[in-house]
């Protein structure tokens, strides 16, 4: 691991305590509690997990690693997981239901499910495939387009049509 890599992951580490001490202090209820454990994912899209049952958060290490992953994960996927540990305790909820939510806007972190960055290339995400219908663009799986090229249709869910493969036109 990089000189780097280990700061980034002690500062996402103390941000989980600092982050839950402030939890903490605005939900009383919490204080009894032990701060969660954090663990660390090797792969896949996801910035970030938690599991109640196992009171832990864990963060995607090599997402970590680029600038815009860190960006990300520091603070809002520390907040967005921890403040699903503080829901489920506080309001037996799952999800990104009303609690969450507050408890998200309480902290000042917008209350958003997913994160915008490009995955191509961490590990454990399949390529996505180009396909069309009469709405737009869909992106599918490779097991799908396999499928597809093997003679199976999928159909769009919006408007019905058949999906069929983007070609890409170069320009000579």
């Amino acid at each position: 691991m990089s000189a780097l890599l280990r700061q980034r992951v002690a500062a996402v580490e103390s941000a989980v305590t600092a982050w839950w001490e402030r939890l903490a202090t605005a939900y009383p209820a919490l204080a009894e509690l032990t701060v969660p454990t954090v663990e660390w994912l090797h792969r896949g899209s996801t910035a970030g997990r938690a599991d109640a049952r196992r009171w832990t958060v864990a963060f995607n290490r090599p997402l970590l690693a680029r600038d815009d992953g860190y960006r990300v994960i520091l603070p809002d996927t520390v907040v967005h997981e921890l403040a699903h540990l503080a829901a489920h305790r506080l309001h037996g909820s799952r999800g990104h239901d009303a609690a969450w939510r507050r408890i998200m806007e309480r902290m000042g972190v917008p209350p958003q499910r997913t994160h915008n960055l490009d995955t191509t290339g961490l590990p454990g995400v399949q390529r996505r495939w180009r396909y069309r219908c009469g709405c737009g663009e869909i992106h599918l799986t490779t097991t799908r387009h396999h499928r597809i090229l093997k003679g199976a249709t999928y159909l769009c869910r919006r408007c019905g049509d058949a999906l069929v493969r983007a070609t890409v036109i170069s320009r000579c």
